[in-house]
């Protein structure tokens, strides 16, 4: 048996230096928003022959003083050009531009307003507190009944830290992204973001729900031991349901074109810093939850 507990500070150390790294990340380099939250405008284009490389459609966009552009493939000949908002003159030198890489017809032009944009952000930020605190009240009502050597309240909030941690070192990642290769943080991302949510509570309610069953089983026993017995007896399926899940987000990565690549990305790092955190994490912080406590009381 592997013993996860026993060198839990080991990983408590790692972790806070990670957290450390993506909260610094994200204070120095911040996140760059896509028009979905500043606002901006949307230009996408199917060419009549074979798409020009991306990088050449880019340079003719960038040439017009549009430097942050995103520039990424759609389907098999089209493309698909974020700016700030243009207006009409604007619009038209853009598109005088492009005709430089070769024929094409204009499939269609959006623009968003900056009162949109803050309004989507300010329903999105909501969304993913939201999301948070539905998650803490849940795994606190469904453990309300475990034996008395930890509180439910100390699952759910454990549970809580975990979700902040798989959610915050993706983001940090995004924010070194952004800052060295212009990556912004898209409706895509954020839906990526959320589907990590559920899929990291579901592996951490996996361990919690089998260190339950162990306190049941022997009250007596030492909680160290049944939380690392918990981590084993859940390990193999952890490896396996994440492999499972990380084969076609790969796929998608690297086959479902510039659209879905973000995407995935952020959907492969959660999963990753998932799995992570609940075969590292949940079960040792319920048994640091459970030591601090034993000290306070021979005080």
């Amino acid at each position: 048996m592997i013993s996860f507990i026993k060198h839990k500070n080991i990983f408590f150390v790692f972790t806070l230096a990670a957290i450390a790294a993506a909260a610094g990340a994200i204070l120095v380099w911040g996140l760059r928003p896509g028009i979905e939250f500043t606002g901006g405008s949307l230009t996408i284009v199917e060419y009549h022959d074979a798409r020009p490389e991306t990088g050449a459609i880019r340079e003719k966009v960038e040439s017009l003083g549009l430097a942050d552009a995103s520039v990424y493939a759609v389907e098999e000949r089209g493309t698909a050009i974020r700016t700030e908002n243009l207006s009409a003159q604007r619009r038209e030198s853009l598109l005088a531009a492009l005709k430089e890489t070769g024929e094409f017809e204009e499939k269609s032009f959006e623009s968003i307003g900056p009162m949109v944009g803050r309004e989507l952000t300010g329903k999105m930020s909501l969304l993913v507190l939201v999301s948070l605190l539905a998650m803490l009240l849940y795994i606190a009502v469904a453990f309300r009944n475990v034996p008395g050597q930890i509180g439910a309240w100390q699952f759910g909030a454990a549970s809580f830290l975990i979700l902040c941690h798989d959610i915050l070192i993706p983001l940090g990642i995004f924010a070194a992204l952004g800052a060295f290769w212009g990556v912004q943080i898209t409706i895509p991302v954020i839906t990526a973001l959320l589907i990590v949510v559920g899929y990291a509570i579901n592996n951490v309610i996996v361990v919690y729900d089998r260190v339950r069953e162990n306190l049941l089983r022997d009250r007596r026993a030492d909680f160290s031991e049944n939380a690392n017995r918990a981590i084993n007896q859940t390990l193999t399926r952890q490896i396996n349901t994440s492999l499972a899940t990380l084969l076609p987000v790969f796929a998608i990565y690297f086959l479902g074109g510039e659209s879905l690549k973000y995407f995935s990305l952020a959907l492969i790092l959660g999963v990753a810093v998932g799995t992570y955190s609940s075969v590292f994490l949940s079960a040792q912080m319920l048994v640091l939850w459970r030591q601090i406590k034993a000290r306070r009381q021979n005080v």
